[in-house]
């Protein structure tokens, strides 16, 4: 089965008792089976101090119905920017592209050739 944004987002709110994520807030993407990563481009914008202190990132495998949560703060996103691929720098559309590996032995990291390997392991929810 194959959920879009909307699903997934009351799939998991169900599951955390609460509406804790919205449209704004969270960002949702397919796994990839070809490449076996997480695609995301997420707004530099969302970055910024006073916007959000949290970014939530949901993943969902189609083939087992696996619905993943990573809740990162802002913060560390901002302090590893210079070591993950900001596409369009400067301009006003310009994000993050994160390709968060699905491998066992790079579990969230991010992929990216242009970029330091980030791992997001540690914001796994359960």
């Amino acid at each position: 089965m194959k959920l879009d944004k909307p699903q997934a987002i009351a799939r998991r709110n169900k599951e955390l008792g609460g509406a804790v994520l919205g449209v704004n807030n969270c960002h949702f993407t397919l796994h990839d089976a070809r490449r076996n990563i997480f695609w995301f481009d997420i707004p530099v914008g969302r970055l910024a101090i006073g916007q959000y202190e949290w970014i939530h990132m949901l993943m969902h495998t189609p083939s087992t119905d696996q619905l993943l949560h990573l809740k990162v703060p802002t913060a560390f996103l901002r302090e590893k920017l210079e070591g993950l691929v900001v596409r369009n720098a400067g301009k006003r559309k310009s994000t993050v592209s994160l390709e968060l590996s699905a491998d066992k032995d790079s579990f969230l990291k991010d992929v990216r050739p242009a970029g330091t390997g980030v791992s997001f392991a540690q914001f796994l929810q359960n």
